[in-house]
């Protein structure tokens, strides 16, 4: 029997749908391909956003920007340092006087009188638990401490006098004074008597991996972000919250003037730490930059309004919110933290955001008048704020505490 004879067209057909076939095929496998690739390329990235930043090895440094001696003269400066002088020396120091003491007078700060610390022995106490339990004596608990909660170094806060008086406050002072990420941090070990190595780094990374939105404070967190952290880019907390320096300044500025620590000041200074990071390297977006500025000339404004004729403010904003908060408080005391705070941040902050020289020039006047006049025991008492003051004169003469002080003999006057 014949075989049934195929037409070149039926030969043809079979072939043509194979050859249709192979090319979607091979569409579809390179489109579920691709798929495939940026699906691990976006979950690689969101990995690594919620990965921190690479720190820098060295924080930035936030030098002075005026030399104003009509602000206060080389000699009176003299005066007023040697009356602010750390003389913490004692039992069981208060940690927040050693930070701000620190942060005033800076790491290579030395004293001929032998109640003061030096920097070095400050900056013992806060970073090395040997020198904090020769201060505290070993049945305090440390100062610094290994969280398992949020892998890192982590320091007691706002638990008393042997620990911090606010959220990365001690952090932010550290980052202030120079401390370099890889530096050495000594915390207990699992055993009595014993300790363990770790570096600021663990310390740094705690801070940006246990920072809140939900927190009441951010001005030190954001400072210290600043100084270590080179990116313009966001990053993810623990409690899953993205963050980055322009929903930070955001949060800082939604706050009204009255509000805050040391009557808003501080969230001012690291608006203008925000801003000075910016001017080396992008951080912010132009629209927060031009918002910072605007909210600073505000407060500007504000102040010029409301400075007494002596050259203080009290309570800064003239509200009347403050005066059941701080009617305990001693007036001096009340126009001491006001100024010094105020002068602080003028002090580093960009030119177009500053009142007239006259404005700056009395309120320094009034501050260093008062400061001499004050005893020991009224500047022991408000030692902390005392350290804002002294610094922002410090800062008006173009430098930092350290390399102004003459050390005078041991207990002069």
């Amino acid at each position: 029997m014949s075989q049934p004879q195929h037409t070149p067209t039926e030969d043809k057909k079979p072939a043509a749908l194979r050859l249709g076939v192979i090319p979607f095929l091979i569409v579809n496998i390179a489109v579920a391909g691709a798929g495939v690739t940026w699906g691990v390329l976006r979950l690689r990235e969101i990995e690594a956003r919620k990965s921190l930043p690479e720190l820098r090895a060295e924080p930035l440094e936030i030098r002075p920007r005026y030399n104003r001696p009509a602000v206060i003269s080389d000699a009176d400066l003299q005066k007023v340092l040697h009356k602010l002088r750390p003389r913490l020396r004692g039992p069981r120091p208060k940690i927040n006087e050693v930070d701000h003491a620190l942060r005033f007078w800076g790491v290579p700060a030395k004293f001929a009188d032998r109640r003061c610390y030096s920097g070095r022995e400050m900056l013992s106490i806060l970073t090395d638990y040997r020198g904090f339990s020769q201060a505290w004596g070993k049945n305090t608990p440390s100062l610094l401490f290994d969280d398992p909660r949020a892998p890192g170094v982590g320091l007691r806060t706002q638990e008393g006098n042997a620990t911090a008086s606010h959220v990365d406050h001690t952090v932010a002072s550290l980052a202030e004074v120079g401390t370099p990420a890889d530096f050495q941090l000594i915390v207990p070990g699992d055993q009595p008597d014993t300790v363990r190595d770790r570096s600021f780094r663990d310390m740094l990374l705690h801070a940006a991996k246990t920072f809140s939105l939900n927190q009441n404070e951010y001005e030190w967190s954001a400072m210290v972000f600043a100084l270590y952290m080179p990116t313009d880019g966001e990053w993810q907390t623990t409690e899953g919250q993205w963050i980055s320096f322009d929903r930070l300044a955001d949060r800082i500025m939604r706050q009204k003037l009255l509000q805050g620590v040391c009557f808003g000041n501080h969230r001012l200074y690291s608006l203008v730490v925000l801003l000075r990071v910016d001017d080396r390297q992008r951080i912010l977006s132009s629209d927060m930059r031009q918002r910072i500025l605007a909210h600073l000339r505000e407060a500007t404004n504000r102040l010029v309004k409301h400075q007494s004729k002596e050259g203080y403010w009290d309570r800064n904003w003239e509200g009347s919110a403050w005066e059941e908060r701080w009617n305990e408080q001693p007036p001096r005391s009340r126009r001491i933290l006001a100024t010094g705070h105020a002068l602080e941040w003028w002090a580093m902050a960009p030119s177009e955001v500053l009142p007239e020289p006259k404005v700056i020039e009395r309120a320094a006047g009034w501050l260093t008048k008062t400061i001499l006049e004050m005893t020991d025991s009224q500047i022991s008492a408000g030692y902390t704020f005392l350290t804002h003051a002294g610094r922002a004169l410090c800062l008006w003469r173009g430098k930092f505490a350290y390399q102004v002080y003459k050390p005078r003999a041991e207990g002069g006057k």
